[in-house]
């Protein structure tokens, strides 16, 4: 078989919200004949229902999935989705983000875009500044959303799944170094056992070729760091309260001390 005629089996492609979806998926479609199509067939959600709930149909579409095909959406972490990718022999890339950017480009997407979120249009009429509505964000607000801590974490813990490739956004949007070191860890990821269509830095450079983070629906700054210019003292106090262990936990803080 030459190269060119190598074929990847169909995997699947979550994150975090808010935490790069689209920017992974043009540099995975950067990959020669690789695609995954923008049809709610091969987008994959559990929110925060029990595996049981969408067992069935989740199980089915990624069946549907064809080769040089992948699925792409925000899954929460069980023992029992792991073994169903297992079963499936599907290969599985996962990519987080520092919690703190995620929070606030969630208040900003809620607020301009989610407009199916319950909370849209109290931060159009209600929650007027960023500020307010990053710190609604934190606690739960009845009927209406879960907290920051009780609706992320269950993403985040794909980060303890052994057999899930894993990857940070600020690791793509660091030194170029650092960015293509990780993502011809991807491609070898992707390819083993098969040799790789194209040689690793050319494979590379058309996965970074791809990237247009404006053509992204949900994409608004994709800044790094940009909690520091939201966060003020009453801010930091009460994410440090409610998830200040989730960024001692994920290694991006030592301690309390930020």
């Amino acid at each position: 078989m030459s190269k060119k005629s190598i074929l990847l089996p169909p995997f699947l492609m979550s994150s975090v919200p808010k935490s790069g979806t689209f920017f992974l998926h043009q540099i995975l479609t950067g990959i020669p004949g690789l695609s995954s199509d923008h049809v709610a067939q091969k987008r994959f959600f559990s929110e925060l229902y029990p595996f049981e709930y969408y067992r069935d149909d989740h199980m089915k579409r990624l069946k549907l999935l064809k080769e040089n095909e992948f699925g792409v959406g925000h899954v929460n972490y069980s023992k029992e989705y792991s073994a169903l990718l297992a079963d499936l022999g599907f290969k599985h890339i996962f990519i987080y983000r520092d919690p703190r950017d995620v929070l606030v480009s969630l208040a900003y997407f809620i607020r301009d875009k989610w407009i199916e979120h319950p909370l849209h249009e109290d931060f159009n009429h209600l929650y007027l500044t960023s500020r307010d509505r990053i710190l609604a964000l934190l606690t739960p607000i009845e009927g209406k959303w879960l907290g920051f801590y009780k609706f992320f974490q269950p993403y985040y813990d794909w980060l303890g799944d052994k057999s899930t490739f894993h990857i940070s956004y600020e690791s793509l949007t660091g030194s170029e170094e650092e960015k293509r070191r990780v993502l011809g860890s991807l491609a070898e990821y992707l390819f083993h056992p098969q040799e790789l269509p194209i040689p690793k830095e050319e494979l590379v450079n058309r996965m970074l070729q791809n990237i247009r983070p404006t053509e992204a629906r949900t994409f608004r700054k994709g800044t790094q760091g940009e909690w520091r210019n939201e966060f003020d003292e009453e801010i930091k106090a009460k994410f440090k309260s409610h998830a200040g262990h989730m960024l001692i936990n994920l290694g991006y803080e030592k301690d309390d001390n930020w």
